[in-house]
């Protein structure tokens, strides 16, 4: 067995990541990490200022994922095509950061449900394409090799975003609820993710220096030929689908932990934040020593341990009470989603041919759109169903609502995606494992 028998791609780039392209990549991913921060953890308690219905909020919620349906793979395939004095992916960083500030900083001053659901919907379509427009960065820009380091550097900058909401940023909320009550609820956090939007996203992608791909000839892109594109790719199709139940194990958790502490737990925010942020604390500090982990086993099997971690921080999650015992299930479930985060995506950007990168990636983000568009309406309809004695027209501010149910659904998912591992092979670590022995 050699490279020409194995069906792996000539990748975009051989050129070494520099430290000033890494800066610039760790600048983007914090700044779109601060907004997808304040949406996991501070929009839900906004939506809950309105309704407490949880099938209403986790539809709300599910907006963004399922705009990531079309968004996502949009940008990716026209990215692919389009080239302009500052780029290919960073034209849709330039323009979607400011529109991505402007509905921040709008949320605190509105007063209708309607209005709210209006300007989500701005929001999300919006991270969307910014998430469209990122993803597929690592494999134009960082040689494979590499890439698993990378991910590690740019997760470790995207967890100090959520560190910062959830350290920093929630008992600024507490406080100023404590001043102001639910008037402009989370007014400075909303203010501080808009400037990170467009300091930290919109002004870094002028500095991206991307290069122009050359293009192969290829049959004229139609539906069915997006579908062959993806299909061609062996292996990636069966990775996807881990991705899918990634997406879901993940999301049925970090999408509704801070409901769970706030209405379960009956904690305050600043208490959820300096609990549940034990969690990016340990992607900042273990990212990088992870990834360089990750890269020397098969990253099958590199996911599957992180998937059984998973389930053990869900366990440990399950049966919390107290601050303590969120603590700990942050901890380890941050340890298997960081895995996670350092492996999946290096492992199926080995299946990315160079001017394809884009619509690859846009089409396996199809994948974790779907997954968390249904871990959420899962857990609301599931939410609703553990609690029916609720009347959730008419829920009292103190009312205890029993979430604990999102961690069962999250282990379910991850066992399956298990599973699904059992049947792929990393065939670059096993050509990069026989050459190792012959030598």
């Amino acid at each position: 067995m050699d490279s020409t028998t194995l069906p792996l791609t000539e990748p975009a780039t051989r050129e070494k990541l520099t430290a000033r392209r890494g800066a610039v990549l760790c600048s983007i991913f914090f700044g779109a990490s601060v907004t997808e921060a304040v949406s996991v953890n501070l929009l839900p308690l906004t939506l809950a200022l309105f309704t407490r219905d949880p099938n209403l909020v986790f539809w709300v919620l599910a907006i963004n994922p399922a705009f990531g349906f079309i968004a996502q793979p949009l940008v990716g395939l026209l990215s692919d095509h389009v080239w302009t004095r500052i780029g290919r992916r960073a034209v849709f960083l330039v323009v979607a950061g400011p529109i991505v500030a402007c509905s921040l900083v709008a949320i605190p001053f509105v007063t209708s449900f309607a209005v709210l659901v209006l300007i989500v919907v701005v929001l999300q379509l919006f991270q969307d394409v910014i998430n469209g427009s990122d993803q597929p960065l690592l494999a134009d820009l960082v040689p494979p090799e590499q890439r698993t380091f990378a991910l590690g550097l740019v997760k470790a900058a995207e967890n100090t975003g959520f560190l910062l909401v959830l350290f920093v940023g929630m008992p600024m909320v507490e406080a100023y609820r404590d001043s102001h009550g639910d008037s402009r609820y989370g007014l400075p956090v909303y203010a501080a993710a808009a400037m990170c939007q467009l300091l930290f996203v919109a002004l870094a992608a002028f500095f991206l220096q991307e290069k122009p791909i050359v293009r192969q000839s290829r049959p004229q892109l139609s539906l069915r030929r997006y579908i062959s594109d993806f299909f061609d790719q062996p292996m990636l199709p069966r990775i996807a689908c881990a991705y899918f139940l990634r997406a879901f194990a993940r999301t049925a958790v970090v999408g509704s932990v801070a409901l769970f502490a706030y209405h379960t737990l009956q904690l305050s925010e600043q208490e959820f934040g300096s609990s549940w942020g034990w969690m990016p604390f340990i992607a900042l500090v273990g990212g990088v020593p992870l990834g360089l982990m990750a890269e020397r086993f098969a990253k099958n099997r590199v996911l599957q341990v992180a998937f059984l971690l998973l389930i053990a921080g869900c366990a440990i999650g399950y049966f919390s009470v107290d601050v303590r015992g969120l603590i700990v299930a942050a901890l380890v479930f941050g340890i298997g989603d960081m895995l996670l985060e350092v492996s999946h995506k290096a492992y199926m950007s080995e299946y990315y041919p160079a001017d394809l990168i884009g619509q690859l990636s846009g089409a396996v983000n199809c994948f974790y759109a779907a997954g968390r568009t249904a871990a959420l309406l899962t857990v609301g309809w599931a939410v609703k169903s553990v609690n029916p004695t609720l009347d959730w027209a008419n829920v009292p501010a103190n009312a205890s609502i029993d979430y604990r149910i999102i961690w069962i659904i999250s282990s379910v998912a991850a066992l399956i995606g298990i599973a699904i591992l059992c049947t792929t092979r990393d065939y670059r670590h096993e050509l990069k494992t026989q050459s190792r022995t012959e030598s």
